[in-house]
């Protein structure tokens, strides 16, 4: 899919930026991979397929005669030690309408990290409930809710750009919770339609999906859905529906937007089911596969092709390429998927080519780099791509 149509899909999943067609001309794109164990990002150019920057999310640097570990690269290694002040298990990443901050939800610090893009370095942080899962900006850039996966709220935060970049600000003075809005159990994921109106929230510990008025923050609907761990929804371009991935149970469900209708209920779609991205009229979605075992422990995954307009499984993308357990799954302008693989340490990429066509798809390669960026790749979990 060329043109306009492939613009408005892009963007309504990212939440009503503002992109013209000859943007889809440039493919050097940047990827943000969220490396879980690491704490860190590492920074990608989609022209060159090449990671170009690791961000380290750890301590500050050492201080003489004290224990202060020595950061921001020690996450991994030092996030026990008495004196790390970093952040612990990247998670959930976002971007602002503008791509000029990415947000980072860190689930065991329980904080949310401000980056900024244009100089890949840490802007400030906030302190939220336990275990935040993911926190999506709202359309127009002005908040971000955060899915608090520990407690049974979303914590709102205040996005003031001149309060973000001001650097005699402490740190964790960038960004203020301004209202805590009660919900399901275990909020995994909030998704927006794209005039930021109406915010869909996925449940982690509960077989429910809420529909909040975003203007004032009140639960307007509420349906059972079929599985209880629902760590993944996303409003669909056109807005009208929102596509829950049940990971437990390894089942796809679509709810209409406006009453939360059932228009497909728990279809099967495979093992460990994880992420959802919008490529013209199709969806892919990523399939861990089956869960290791001492008989079986590096199991195949897949990619699955559903076109959003017959309501069907079209295709699947199976083989060795998708060992690993494939997780996180984001567009370029140009129309190729980047796979991130939460055990197989990599990035996958698909060269979609005609994006309404499920049958061409093909494996362009895996991401490279240096040996010591390449080392900070482990378990990877969220990708995110700023056009």
């Amino acid at each position: 899919m060329k043109g306009q149509n492939r613009t408005k899909a892009i963007v309504a999943v990212f939440a009503a930026a503002a992109f013209t067609l000859s943007s889809w001309k440039a493919s050097a794109d940047t990827a943000y991979v969220a490396n879980e164990a690491t704490a860190t990002i590492s920074v990608i150019d989609t022209k060159t397929n090449t990671i170009t920057t690791t961000i380290g999310l750890g301590s500050d640097p050492a201080i003489p005669g004290t224990p202060q570990p020595d950061g921001p690269f020690n996450g991994e290694a030092q996030h026990h030690s008495p004196f790390y002040n970093g952040h612990v298990d990247a998670h959930g990443l976002w971007l602002t309408p503008d791509g000029s901050v990415l947000l980072v939800a860190s689930r065991i610090s329980g904080t949310v990290v401000a980056i900024d893009t244009a100089t890949n370095t840490v802007l400030g942080y906030t302190p939220v409930g336990r275990e935040p899962h993911l926190a999506t900006v709202r359309p127009g850039g002005r908040e971000a809710w955060v899915a608090v996966r520990g407690e049974s709220h979303i914590d709102v935060l205040q996005l003031d750009r001149d309060r973000l970049f001001k650097t005699e600000r402490r740190r964790t003075d960038r960004m203020r919770t301004i209202a805590t809005i009660n919900t399901v159990r275990g909020p995994s994921m909030v998704t927006f339609t794209s005039d930021g109106r109406f915010a869909f929230v996925a449940a982690g510990k509960e077989s429910r999906v809420d529909k909040i008025d975003a203007r004032n923050r009140k639960v307007i609907k509420s349906q059972t859905v079929t599985a209880p761990f629902t760590p993944f929804g996303l409003v669909s371009p056109d807005d009208r529906e929102l596509y829950l991935v049940h990971k437990g149970a390894g089942k796809l469900s679509i709810l209409r937007t406006s009453d939360l209708s059932l228009a497909v209920d728990g279809l099967p779609i495979g093992p460990r089911a994880n992420h959802i991205f919008f490529v013209g009229r199709l969806a892919y979605i990523t399939i861990g596969g089956p869960a290791p075992s001492p008989s079986n422990p590096d199991p195949e995954g897949k990619i699955v092709i559903f076109d959003r307009t017959t309501k069907k499984i079209v295709q699947e993308l199976t083989g060795p390429a998708w060992t690993g357990d494939p997780h996180g799954i984001w567009a370029t302008s140009d129309g190729r998927l980047y796979v991130g693989h939460e055990r197989g340490n990599r990035v996958t990429v698909i060269n979609t080519a005609n994006g309404d066509d499920p049958n061409d798809d093909k494996v362009e390669g895996t991401v490279t780099g240096s040996p010591k960026d390449l080392a900070f790749m482990k378990r990877l979990i969220d990708i995110v791509i700023r056009p």
